[in-house]
């Protein structure tokens, strides 16, 4: 059985709380969060909602750097939801609301966009900040992390063996100039021990000149099913695909992307319809070392790229990125 791990980056944004205010929670929230638009929501009730349809349990990565700016009240509102439905928290970090945090600031001003930019001792602080903020607001002990923007190093996966917490899922094969900074290169999308953490890649396909990354935003459904079903053929272990909260929204994030919605639907009816296909999350099938990680090997189907090519530039046309 190939296992199918749908992962959500679960954020709110802290380019929103820049724009709109520290006051404007609720607004951020809905615009993050929750996916309000005036023709309906599509965040993450919305895709609990397709999941749950289907059979499918998630992992939502879930990021508690805004109680720095909110009080812990304001992850427990994303935490609750997803562990009164079934689905799974992990954590996520995001070190830019290091700017907004003003006297919380726990490295005493010290800011940066991502992870790799500190030292792996403040790495540890943030992580073990963040995984406190976490339970706090509800959730089990994380056992799997993302860095926010995919943005961790080697001192990350040191730092995540030092706090016990056993799986990351930042390197990202599919993306070459990705923010990423684990010593680890396209040709690894198998799930490996490195630094001490087990690495379990977010999967990829071929694309013109190289692998594209296995995001909803990224590539067809037509592409989807196809990964998948290569990888039911050729008994891949598992295919790991990211999306994120907001990611059914346009890009400013105040109406639907239909495309993308449609997409992320019509995937999870997929994962349901295709024999030897199965959910699965860090809790239900850990990830072992050596399992493969996603289609990196069918090959690529010129065909198949440039219809989602021809679709996301409508999609841009329309909503502004898809």
């Amino acid at each position: 059985m190939t296992a199918v791990y749908i992962t959500i980056d679960t954020e709110y944004s802290a380019g929103l709380a820049v724009e709109l205010g520290r006051h404007a929670r609720a607004e951020v929230y809905a615009r993050s969060i929750a996916g309000r638009t005036a023709a309906g929501d599509v965040g993450i009730e919305y895709q609990m909602d397709m999941m749950d349809a289907h059979g499918i349990a998630g992992v939502f990565f879930v990021d508690p750097m805004p109680a720095l700016v909110w009080g812990v009240e304001a992850v427990a509102a994303v935490v609750e939801p997803i562990l009164a439905r079934g689905h799974e928290v992990q954590l996520h970090l995001h070190p830019e609301w290091l700017e907004l945090a003003g006297d919380s600031n726990p490295l005493k001003g010290r800011t940066g966009r991502n992870l790799n930019a500190f030292s792996e001792d403040e790495q540890v602080e943030l992580i073990e900040l963040a995984r406190a903020f976490l339970v706090e607001a509800g959730a089990p002990a994380p056992t799997a992390f993302r860095a926010g923007n995919y943005g961790a190093d080697d001192a990350t996966l040191r730092a995540l063996r030092r706090l016990d917490i056993r799986y990351d899922s930042s390197h990202v094969p599919g993306i070459a100039g990705s923010d990423c900074r684990i010593s680890l290169g396209a040709a690894d999308r198998a799930v490996i021990l490195h630094e001490g953490t087990i690495e379990v890649p977010v999967s990829a396909i071929r694309s013109f000149g190289g692998l594209r990354h296995a995001q909803i935003t990224a590539l067809s459904h037509w592409e989807m099913a196809a990964a998948l079903q290569f990888c039911v053929r050729a008994g891949v272990e598992m295919l790991n695909i990211v999306s994120h909260s907001f990611e059914l929204m346009s890009r400013d994030r105040l109406q639907i992307n239909a495309i993308v919605r449609d997409r992320f639907a019509r995937f999870c009816q997929t994962i349901a319809e295709t024999q030897g296909a199965r959910s699965a999350t860090f809790t239900s099938r850990p990830p072992a070392i050596g399992d493969q990680t996603g289609a990196g090997t069918m090959p690529h189907n010129p065909l198949r790229t440039g219809a989602r090519m021809a679709e996301q530039l409508w999609a841009n046309r329309l909503y502004g990125g898809g």
